[in-house]
């Protein structure tokens, strides 16, 4: 229990901002661009997709399963897709792309394999919870990654647009969309 409640603190957001910050200014412009791009924009779909199908934790679903119960107090919001899978599996798949060091490579891996593993073990999120999430953050790295470092024109103008927009609906959406009564306030509210 102790090792996977380690291990699913490296699927937290500000890891990525940490990281992607150090890219930026300690190692590579663009691949700092590059990790941070995939920490927005993973975070603002993850979050419209959570309040879009608004799947309850699997303990609230089910009241028989158990969970890992020191998980329970930061497990908040809503199951589907999990946050900390998106947020893992961009980061430190961004990192094993941009970095040529095959150990390096290999530890990234691993850890992407780890944190949405450990999510399940420790109970607050499903297989499909993690798969979904894993996937998203697989089509942002191979999406962004010819946008941002493949060729020497900046794109820069067109993202931060993009991220703007997304950024915009993400806040009309919560603002305006007329969630069900029966919806689970304290969740929402999460």
């Amino acid at each position: 229990d102790v090792f996977f409640s380690i291990i699913t603190k490296f699927g937290e957001e500000t890891l990525f901002i940490l990281l992607g910050l150090l890219f930026f200014w300690c190692v590579n412009k663009k691949q700092g661009y590059y990790i941070l791009f995939i920490g927005f924009l993973g975070t603002v779909v993850n979050q419209f997709l959570k309040l879009w199908f608004r799947i309850p934790r699997p303990w609230v679903r089910d009241e028989s399963f158990t969970i890992v119960e020191s998980a329970r107090a930061e497990a908040t919001g809503y199951s589907f897709p999990s946050g900390h899978t998106q947020s893992s599996v961009g980061l430190f798949g961004g990192v094993a792309r941009v970095r040529k060091n095959i150990v390096v490579r290999i530890i990234m891996i691993i850890i992407c394999l780890l944190v949405p593993f450990s999510r399940m073990y420790i109970g607050v999120h499903t297989p499909l919870d993690v798969l979904v999430a894993a996937g998203m953050a697989i089509i942002l790295l191979v999406v962004l990654k010819p946008i941002i470092l493949g060729n020497t024109k900046s794109n820069m103008p067109v993202l931060l647009t993009v991220m703007s927009l997304l950024g915009i609906a993400y806040m009309c959406f919560i603002e305006f969309y007329t969630f069900p009564a029966d919806i689970d306030a304290h969740n929402l509210a999460s």
